[in-house]
């Protein structure tokens, strides 16, 4: 029998005759599946919630905080690094599964954010209620501490960091006020002319915005030291400083902001902060230096694998420290010039004169630096003080009552339907399987011989006459 040859009815009239394959199938696969799900070992599962929060603002926004961040994709980062072998080893035997594989621990554990926010969930299944609770809940606290941590060592190192530049900067303010007291004893000289003073203040000033951008160019320079530091200990490799400054839009993009940090510098001089001027000048920067990032972090992606996602969040720091360097740098030049020009027009004046300004200058200059750098080391000496994580639970896991699984309605359905699928399929494979001849076309094809004549089947022919005459009777009935 060809299966394109049948319709509905035969179809149907297979599985009427097959009925009771189908029902003992159906029937076994059902038991079967509830046998099962009834006598599996029940699992639980444990969960707790996590909120990333941003990182310290304000005064708490000191000197290495922006290297402590962790890149854009914070959250999914802080995934990844939970799931790192450093830490699950350390709350492996913390809880104490010291035999079981950190491969295993971590297909039981599940960690996932909730689109739209900055929460992590964590979720632990496993046969025991209390070691799901148990393990969930060490887990959040070691990652906490493991963030406070990270937090904390880049803050002390800015302490370490300022305290040398203190000290440096002290000795050089006593000498300078050492300096110019002698030369006032010695010269007689005591204050300089009206012009000296005017042209001292501008120097002076222009000095301290000089120092500043050194002492910033230092810290990002040991920012990015400590972060190759870092990435030393890591599997992957980061590209050097030399090969991003020969690149070609690098250099442009350089180029460019040095002759803006000198227009703008110029344009200081001559008006104030809110001048249209100086806000265009300011906002041109802005996008030289978004390009500047892109064509560094294109630079360094082409040529760095980063599988390792703290390894990631590194070299993501050290790209936006490299295009503050460059901005930096930019600055340094564009003032250096403008010293440059008013040291020209103060050698114009009295020898004598111009060293008691040059001398007042330098003692102006380092006291404004003393100030600055004290207050910078009070502050990180603070935020040092306060150990804080940006990382805070928000529900640490409850002791499971019910097993997620084996969810046992949802199997013997799963098996029922299943069950039902499986003997309609053996009912037609049965079917289609038999040869035995059936019909005069059987007979044809397999004598190949015509049929002379056919035994009716008597008892289909009475039952069909039934249907007729039954279905005339209604017929009538209706007519009258």
């Amino acid at each position: 029998m060809e299966m394109e040859e049948m319709d509905l009815r035969e179809y149907w009239e297979i599985i009427v005759k097959k009925k009771a394959i189908i029902f003992v199938i159906f029937l076994v696969t059902v038991i079967g599946v509830s046998v099962y799900s009834f006598l599996a070992t029940p699992v639980y599962e444990a969960r707790a919630t996590l909120f990333v929060g941003e990182p310290a603002s304000g005064a708490q926004a000191v000197l290495f905080d922006g290297f402590t961040a962790v890149g854009k994709n914070t959250t999914q980062n802080y995934m990844q690094i939970m799931k790192s072998r450093t830490i699950l080893s350390q709350v492996r035997d913390t809880v104490g599964l010291e035999e079981e594989s950190l491969s295993s621990l971590e297909k039981r554990l599940t960690i996932q954010s909730v689109q739209g926010s900055d929460i992590l969930q964590i979720s632990m299944q496993s046969t025991d209620p209390a070691e799901a609770q148990l393990f969930v809940n060490t887990l959040a606290d070691h990652f906490i501490e493991w963030n406070r941590h990270y937090r904390q060592e880049d803050r002390r190192s800015a302490r370490l960091f300022i305290e040398e530049q203190l000290v440096t900067a002290e000795e050089n303010l006593e000498s300078a006020e050492r300096k110019l007291q002698v030369f006032k004893e010695q010269t007689g000289y005591v204050s300089p002319s009206q012009e000296t003073v005017a042209m001292i203040n501008r120097l002076a000033e222009l000095d301290a915005r000089l120092n500043d951008v050194e002492i910033a160019k230092t810290e990002i320079t040991e920012r990015i030291n400590q972060a190759r530091d870092k990435l030393a200990q890591e599997e992957e490799t980061l590209i050097s400083s030399t090969t991003i400054s020969d690149n070609r839009y690098v250099v442009e993009y350089r180029g460019r902001l040095a002759e803006l940090e000198i227009q703008l510098a110029g344009a200081r001089e001559k008006y104030t902060d809110r001048h249209p001027s100086v806000l265009a000048l300011q906002a041109e920067i802005q996008d030289v230096k978004a390009k500047l990032a892109e064509e560094v972090e294109r630079v360094v992606g082409t040529e760095t694998r980063t599988i390792n996602p703290v390894h990631r969040d590194l070299y993501g720091s050290i790209i936006s420290q490299e295009v503050e360097l460059m901005a930096l740098q930019a600055r340094e030049a564009a003032l250096r010039n403008l010293i440059g020009q008013n040291e020209q027009e103060l050698a114009k004046l009295p020898a004598k004169e111009v060293e008691l300004a040059r001398l007042m200058r330098d003692a102006k200059v380092l006291e404004e630096i003393y100030i600055m750098l004290r207050t910078r080391y009070e502050e990180t000496r603070i935020a040092e003080a306060m150990q804080t994580a940006d990382v805070l639970v928000l529900d640490y896991a409850a002791l499971p009552q019910s097993p997620v699984k084996p969810r046992i309605k949802l199997n013997i359905a799963i098996g029922a339907v299943l069950g039902m699928f499986l003997g309609v399929g053996l009912a037609f494979l049965l079917e289609f399987m038999d040869n035995t001849v059936k019909t005069k076309e059987d007979v044809e094809r397999l004598l190949q011989l015509p049929v002379v004549g056919e035994i009716p089947d008597f008892e289909k022919a009475d039952e069909q006459g039934r249907k007729i005459s039954f279905g005339l009777k209604k017929g009538r009935e209706f007519g009258a």
